[in-house]
């Protein structure tokens, strides 16, 4: 018996996944110097998934969901490569091994936000290019997400914060002038 193409076709999509999660080229160490391939378990996709559920009904609780997803991610990341006692900023922590500069904080956060979309999570956001600004001669990089309706670009930066904890959100015309991060978008700062 001859076994025709479409066969083998048939046969071989029955042994690969129906779908496959989306996994990360994590890097640390300053300037991406090293880097660990990440796989997320199912476990870890149903919690990043939960975030996205009820309640996110309107851009504004997408971009908190965002903020909540990548806190969630970098935590997850920071246990599987041990840079779970990643510092913000640069100096703070850059005695402690596997630490992350800017460069490190907004690639990662890039492969996250590309995830959350890749999976079908973001509704009222898309992924944009890693955006990079020079203030005298210091250059700082972050992630971007842009607003469908408005076409408006906001900063998720993460590199100001300690691992794990929630990135700010800024305009990034704002966030390309330096200013202080709004408390509209970052709602933990109203309290401080």
């Amino acid at each position: 018996m001859r076994i025709l193409p479409i066969h083998l076709l048939l046969l071989s999509s029955l042994c690969l996944p129906a779908f496959a999660e989306p996994y990360f080229v994590h890097c640390y160490d300053f300037r991406c110097k090293t880097t660990m391939e990440l796989r997320f378990d199912d476990a870890h996709w149903r919690q990043i998934r939960a975030l996205f559920a009820d309640g996110v009904n309107d851009s504004d609780a997408e971009k908190q969901a965002i903020r909540e997803a990548v806190a969630l991610m970098e935590r997850i990341s920071g246990e599987l490569s041990g840079t779970h006692l990643d510092k913000g900023g640069n100096y703070p922590g850059s005695d402690i091994p596997r630490q992350m500069d800017c460069i490190d904080e907004s690639t990662n956060t890039f492969q996250y936000l590309s995830a959350l979309q890749e999976l079908g999570l973001l509704k009222w956001h898309r992924v944009d290019l890693k955006q990079r600004r020079m203030v005298w001669f210091i250059t700082h990089w972050t992630a971007t997400i842009r607003e469908i309706e408005s076409g408006q670009i906001y900063a998720v930066d993460s590199w100001y914060r300690d691992n794990g904890e929630l990135p700010y959100l800024q305009p990034l015309p704002d966030w390309m002038r330096k200013r202080d991060f709004p408390s509209a978008f970052n709602p933990e700062l109203a309290a401080n």
